[in-house]
């Protein structure tokens, strides 16, 4: 299982996803989501929720709920703000190497991966449909994911208090709400990028390295025994 606190111990990562929430809530009336925050990092929305956690701990920062959603309010928003990159440029990401290397780690795991890029598919497909409740059909005609895994990531959801979900009768349908979204497909193929691209920290290539050695040698212990 993926240690979703990985990023929460990260200075670094804390400060920029502390900065990405306080822009993004200068944008939308004071108010953001760890979904819509999610959108500029190549990591999974429960590395993010985990940040946000402890943000709830600082003072002019309040959880609030909006129906079955979990918003978040942001005062004095400029002690966030730092005189890095901006949020929307590439370097923002590619200049913070804490960030990147909690990523390397983390993708050590299989199945995490897939949750990121899953996660991150289905909210790219919502920002772009410019609304804020979509139907399961417009999601499953549109994700590369099956059904049964989009409906995984959206109880995921659901359960944490990201999105809101109801059935419509009147079509016989899920309808999920979620928060307002932004998330451009330049920024959505970048953040796949730095997942790719991300290396594991040089203590597990090292191990990896040792491992192989190991083997290697017992090989040839028997060889010589033969």
């Amino acid at each position: 299982m993926a240690d979703t606190h990985r990023l929460q111990a990260t200075p670094q990562g804390l400060r920029m996803v502390s900065e990405v929430a306080a822009e993004l809530a200068g944008r939308e009336q004071g108010e953001t989501s760890v979904l819509a925050v999610t959108t500029y990092f190549p990591m999974d929305v429960d590395s993010i929720a985990r940040v946000f956690e402890g943000l709830e701990e600082l003072e002019g920062v309040e959880r609030v709920q909006r129906g079955a959603m979990t918003i978040y309010q942001i005062e004095d928003r400029d002690r966030f703000v730092t005189k890095g990159p901006a949020i929307e440029e590439e370097a923002f990401v590619e200049e913070a190497p804490g960030l990147l290397r909690a990523v390397g780690a983390l993708k050590q795991d299989q199945d995490w991966v897939r949750t990121v890029r899953g996660q991150h598919e289905l909210l790219h497909i919502v920002a772009e449909s410019g609304k804020t409740t979509v139907e399961l059909s417009y999601l499953t005609s549109r994700a590369k994911m099956s059904r049964a895994r989009i409906q995984s990531v959206l109880n995921d959801f659901d359960a944490a208090g990201h999105i809101g979900v109801e059935f419509d009768e009147d079509i016989g349908e899920l309808r999920y709400s979620f928060p307002p979204l932004e998330y451009p497909k330049q920024r959505w193929e970048h953040n796949l990028r730095q997942l790719n691209e991300a290396e594991a920290p040089a203590r597990s290539r090292f191990s990896l390295w040792v491992f192989l050695a190991v083997f290697a040698t017992l090989v040839l212990i028997v060889i010589i025994l033969l």
